[in-house]
């Protein structure tokens, strides 16, 4: 790989490189692009600045690659029926990975990056993909030993890559780690997010005002293979009534658990919405749970019922009788439903935190949930008719709490359609993006593959993008010359990927780190990180995009008050917490004016300011 006829220090050369994997070769071409912006930047003097964006943006593609092409060999099989080679390609991949990250790290560190460091990563690149034939191993594998029908799904089963990124993967920070047995007091001081007025009574209940208020508002956004068909309130109402009185009519009766295990989906909503209105308490499972953390979740709950999509472990929940697959549901006549009568100190659902090995219920009320999505409102106020995401898993408090904030200001849940939550976004083009680090990490990836398609003036723009942000973010403001790169470049993006009408861009269950939070930024899509545990109904502290760079958790959201104890272990006070462990026989044990310690380690500073260690 030696600069070519028109001067570029990687060609790419087809015959030579390709994988005959559009995925993997577009994502090898952005790698090659990225050498080319940096070996362009030092032959022409361009500035300090530039040079360590550039790095910080080849260390950043690289994990996104690396993680996405391990993720591939795992799902295709190739991991399984060539170990071997799978390990050796992964040593080869942290081994490059290392490198970038030294070499950025010398860079920052004021030392200078000479070429001799440039032509060796291009030149492991090219022994890796061509020479050494490591990804040609398993192209061949892919066009020899896989089914014509099979399609890759990425996501589902990427890890992180190393330690830190591993924390941010899994959400480590929003982690309950202990379970409330004895009164904590705060040590220091006490942040308080101010009052909050939560709605009365029942999930149910709640729900039918917002039918009164906004019936003929689109409710939900159902993929399709064009785009998106519309549910209104009062579609989604009446499906939900029905379905409620064939689970009542199945032999289920109030106060009885039912598993949801199942993706993320509007029926996965019909479902929830039919559990309130019989009375029903919901157990949603991870799709993502091992047939262990399956098992050991159900055998602390007394389940009644199942309701069940595709790729259930199945054998785990054989014990339960009343099953139903989630695109057969049964639907009655509602003439009786039970769930409107609930008072809102029940138990409305029990949730489970999906990085736990060993996975612990925790109860939350019908109060904690509507104050969920009542704290959310307060904060962050929506016109009716707005749309939001419902790509996580609607299993976690957080994903369900920001539905139900959706749709009590009159606004539209968009799910996730069949091609992946980056298509879908582009077709929704939302006003609340309810993300997690792992969604931005995807994004991130499709949008520098974008970029890398870009004629070579518009990538050298876009080569500034996560300055721009730091400019922003920072409290610099932006050079004019932003607005025409915005113009060029940026305004563009976001019209391409949807994020054109945007007013919230959330990441829960992890921070986002300090790179992509400067990327989006200068994208124009400034993040706000939005810390809760499952045990607080997923929210707690707010963090300002400026803020969220600075590893703070914000300021506690409307209602919520947060501290720390002596150890450094958040705590949290509110009408979210959850009232204790509801499994393995145990009561429900916790009053809710008492605080609840998180297992985070973290500290509130004087001026209220929350901080996640």
């Amino acid at each position: 790989m030696q600069a070519g006829s028109d001067e570029r220090f990687a060609d790419w050369d087809d015959e030579r490189y390709s994988t005959h994997i559009e995925r993997f070769d577009e994502q090898h071409k952005r790698l090659f692009g990225l050498l080319n912006d940096l070996h362009t930047a030092m032959e022409e003097g361009h500035s300090e600045a530039e040079i360590g964006d550039i790095l910080r943006e080849l260390e950043r593609y690289t994990e996104y690659h690396f993680g996405d092409e391990e993720e591939f060999m795992q799902d295709c099989g190739y991991a399984m029926d060539c170990a071997d080679c799978f390990y050796d390609h992964r040593e080869m991949h942290e081994e490059f990975a290392a490198r970038v990250a030294e070499f950025r790290e010398k860079h920052e560190n004021g030392e200078y990056v000479t070429m001799e460091v440039l032509t060796f990563l291009r030149d492991w690149l090219d022994a890796h993909i061509a020479a050494l034939d490591e990804d040609q191993n398993y192209a061949d594998y892919f066009e020899s030993e896989v089914a014509d029908g099979y399609e890759y799904s990425p996501g589902a089963l990427r890890q992180e890559r190393g330690s830190a990124a591993a924390d941010r993967s899994t959400g480590e920070p929003t982690t309950d780690h202990t379970e409330p047995t004895a009164d904590v007091s705060p040590a220091g001081p006490v942040a308080d997010g101010g009052p909050l007025d939560v709605p009365d009574g029942s999930v149910a209940d709640w729900f039918e005002l917002v039918v009164a208020a906004h019936g003929d508002r689109p409710a939900a956004l159902v993929p399709t293979a064009e785009g998106y068909d519309e549910r209104t309130f009062e579609d989604l109402a009446v499906r939900a009534r029905g379905v409620a009185a064939g689970l009542l009519e199945s032999g289920l009766a109030p106060g009885d658990r039912v598993a949801v295990a199942a993706a993320s989906s509007y029926e996965w909503s019909v479902v929830d919405l039919a559990c309130q209105f019989a009375g029903l308490v919901s157990v949603p499972l991870y799709p993502s749970f091992t047939a262990e953390q399956t098992r050991r979740a159900v055998d602390r709950i007394d389940l009644s019922g199942l309701v069940a999509g595709d790729g259930v472990v199945d054998a785990e929940l054989s014990g339960v009788d009343v099953r139903f697959d989630i695109d057969a549901l049964p639907t009655a006549r509602p003439d009786e439903l039970p769930g409107l009568e609930a008072d809102g100190r029940d138990v409305a659902t029990v949730v489970f935190d999906p990085a736990a090995t060993d996975p612990t219920g925790r109860a939350l009320t019908h109060r904690a949930l509507l104050a969920g999505a009542a704290t959310l409102e307060t904060d962050l106020p929506l016109d009716p008719g707005a749309t939001g995401t419902c790509f996580l898993p609607l299993a976690h408090a957080y994903q369900r709490v920001a539905t139900y904030y959706l749709w009590s200001t009159g606004g539209a849940v968009a799910y996730a359609g069949s091609d992946g939550f980056v298509d879908s976004l582009a077709a929704a083009s939302p006003s609340v993006l309810v993300g997690a680090p792992a969604v931005y990490q995807r994004l991130y990836g499709a949008l520098q593959d974008r970029i890398g398609s870009m004629n070579w003036m518009k990538r050298k723009v876009a080569g500034r993008v996560a300055s721009y942000g730091r400019d922003r973010l920072d409290g610099g403001g932006t050079p004019l010359k932003y607005a025409a790169a915005d113009r060029l470049v940026y305004g563009p993006l976001r019209e391409a990927f949807g994020l054109a009408d945007l007013e919230y861009a959330l990441c829960g269950t992890g921070r986002l780190d300090a790179h992509l939070l400067y990327l989006f930024a200068g994208v124009g899509v400034p993040v706000r990180n939005l810390y809760g545990t499952v045990g607080t109904a997923g929210v707690g502290a707010l963090a300002a995009p400026e803020t969220s760079v600075d590893g703070a958790a914000g300021r506690p959201t409307s209602g919520i008050e947060i501290a720390n104890t002596d150890d450094g272990e958040l705590l949290v006070r509110g009408p979210t917490v959850t009232i204790g462990r509801n499994g393995g026989g145990q009561p429900a044990n916790r009053e809710r004016d008492r605080w609840y310690p998180t297992g985070t380690d973290g500290h509130v500073e004087p001026d209220g300011t929350v901080f996640v260690e």
